[in-house]
């Protein structure tokens, strides 16, 4: 079986198409409906390729047969059908999550209101809710097409042969996760989604045995181009269930790569910590990770502790390879990957002056034991026929390596633009270095990081950095150091905001306390002086506020990315989450 698509069609339903034809009873997908193997639904591809030319033609039976449609429909098979009918229909696809709660449905009306779309397909429960969707959206908006499947829809074979694939100009609205503000949509075209799918089955070489496993949401970059579409288009079986379950249980994601002797997997840093940190001894005792030869990492920082703790608890115990851990680097304005650490290679991490490297210089230290030293995890390499380059971006000319600076990307994975965002569009996707204002447009990613030895370091957003004193903190090792400081702090988000005394920065750390009230009551005290003394010690800095709640304090994306300028307006406004009315405001500055 080759890995390559390209005898098999320019665009993803094409290479379905081709699929279903030439290996119709292949597995193509494996879904759990509970999160276990007590349950498994398999489809191959005839029977995927059979649902998604009914989706089409239910569509195009209610007269939508261009225009843009809102796939929120639960993760699974269905989901799956849905994207790509709605695609094989000459549609453009806007995934989006269900509906599901205030701050959920509040995001799904903004997306619909941004995208203007004909129809949106969504689960037969939100049937009696379209009242209250409407009534958010502006007065003169033209009436909603809402589509609540039931199970034939998927099933019912369209009434006469499938005419050919058509496709649409716009493939894909992705709507960025909101960890950096208001949701845009970014405008994919079907040779992004083939370029992603291309570089990253480069980067990842052929293996004909490939098994793969997701419990990523199918909404997000990730989930959808990192897994499903890469799935169909390498021709191997994804292994899916839901994100729920594993938020419930991350050893149902382990569990599942064990009894289907998955191959390669994803996730982001959060997961590893979470299987490193919940998993009991018991449940390890039931895991085999020695099938999985790739593990790819993105989507936020990768913490170098982190995967120590993940290989340390896998490693002998269920037979985990520490080199199949691929950290990489990927957003949803280049569709997903940019780079990644090339295959059976060991993590790479180099151990930095971190007061340099708050002066923004990359200088290389003895190793972890030298006084003052960080450890910065390699993204790895540039994926083929891409250019990275890093960027003063004050100045836009690029900066020697080691150098920090702005992270630029041009090539095919480089989406469209913003939906209707003429002016965003332009000075995010088309950027040009200084004195080249004929050379190619790059992509601005907004994200700071180093070259050194032709492999990409991240360190940061631009927006999030912290300055005080001519120094840039990085809010994720302030994070690091405060969740390291007591065992019962959970997440952390560490911001800047404008000082009382001075004209300068003061450092504010927000906490999850894990614990009950009562126990926070008593362990407050000790928790300021730990979390003051770590921060004080790891970072020459003493945070001005300390501020701990419970559970769910920390806003989050639906992807599960710390939303931390979020957190900060809650916090400064007073609507943060509390154990318990405080007799204390919270200081607005």
């Amino acid at each position: 079986m080759e890995s390559s698509s390209t005898s098999l069609g320019t665009s993803l339903p094409e290479i379905l198409e081709q699929r279903a034809q030439n290996q119709p009873d292949a597995l193509a997908f494996r879904f759990l409906p509970d999160g276990t193997s007590e349950q498994i639904v398999d489809w191959s591809y005839a029977q995927l390729s059979e649902r998604a030319a009914a989706v089409a033609a239910q569509l195009a039976e209610r007269g939508i047969t261009r225009g843009r449609v809102v796939l929120a429909l639960d993760p699974g098979l269905d989901y799956v059908a849905g994207l790509f009918g709605i695609l094989r229909a000459g549609c453009t696809a806007v995934p989006s999550f269900p509906p599901i709660g205030r701050r959920a449905m509040q995001r799904f009306v903004s997306i619909v209101e941004d995208c203007a779309p004909g129809a949106v397909l969504t689960d037969p429960r939100f049937a009696g809710q379209v009242g209250q969707f409407e009534e958010q959206l502006p007065v003169g908006e033209e009436k909603l097409r809402w589509i609540f499947p039931e199970a034939d829809f998927f099933e019912t074979r369209p009434s006469a042969t499938p005419g050919p694939v058509r496709l649409a100009e716009q493939a894909l609205l992705q709507y960025s996760s909101g960890s950096t503000g208001e949701p845009k949509g970014i405008v994919l075209s079907h040779d992004n989604l083939v370029s992603n799918c291309r570089v990253l089955d480069e980067h990842m070489g052929f293996e004909a045995d490939r098994v793969g496993c997701s419990w990523l949401p199918p909404y997000h970059d990730m989930g959808l181009m990192g897994t499903i579409l890469l799935a169909v288009h390498g021709g191997w079986p994804l292994v899916m269930l839901s994100p729920v379950h594993f938020v419930q249980d991350p050893y149902r994601w382990l569990k599942a790569i064990t009894d289907h002797k998955v191959t390669i997997s994803v996730g982001p840093n959060f997961a590893f910590d979470m299987c490193a940190t919940q998993i009991t001894d018991e449940e390890l005792a039931t895991l085999d990770l020695s099938t999985l030869r790739q593990v790819f990492c993105g989507s936020e920082p990768v913490s170098g502790a982190t995967l120590d703790r993940f290989n340390e608890r896998f490693g002998t115990s269920a037979g985990f390879n520490p080199d199949a851990i691929i950290p990489c680097y990927g957003l949803a304005e280049a569709t997903l990957f940019v780079t990644g650490k090339q295959e059976k290679t060991p993590v790479r991490t180099e151990w930095l002056d971190k007061a340099a490297l708050e002066l923004g210089e990359a200088v290389r230290v003895p190793g972890p034991g030298t006084e003052g030293a960080i450890g910065v995890v390699s993204c790895g390499v540039f994926a083929n026929r891409h250019r990275v380059v890093v960027v003063d971006p004050d100045t836009a000319t690029p900066v020697p390596a080691g150098r920090v600076g702005e992270v630029w990307v041009s090539g095919a994975n480089v989406a469209q633009g913003y939906l209707n965002r003429p002016e965003l569009s332009a000075s995010t996707f088309d950027a040009r270095l200084a004195g080249k204002p004929k050379g190619p447009g790059f992509l601005r990613t907004g994200d700071l990081g180093f070259l050194l030895d032709g492999e990409l370091y991240v360190t940061g957003r631009l927006k999030d950095v912290i300055i005080v004193a001519g120094r840039n903190l990085y809010p994720q090792d302030i994070e690091e150091s405060v969740e390291r400081a007591h065992e019962l702090l959970r997440r952390s988000v560490a911001f800047s905001v404008p000082s009382a005394r001075d004209e300068g920065e003061d450092v504010v750390v927000v906490a999850e306390f894990r614990g009950t009230p009562r126990e926070f009551e008593s362990s407050e005290s000790e928790l300021r002086d730990l979390v003051t003394a770590a921060v004080t010690a790891e970072h020459g800095v003493r945070p001005a506020r300390l501020y701990f709640g419970p559970p769910g304090t920390i806003l989050m994306t639906t992807s599960g990315k710390v939303r931390r300028r979020a957190t900060r307006a809650a916090y400064l406004d007073g609507s943060i989450k509390a154990f318990r009315p405080s007799t204390e405001k919270v200081p607005v500055s």
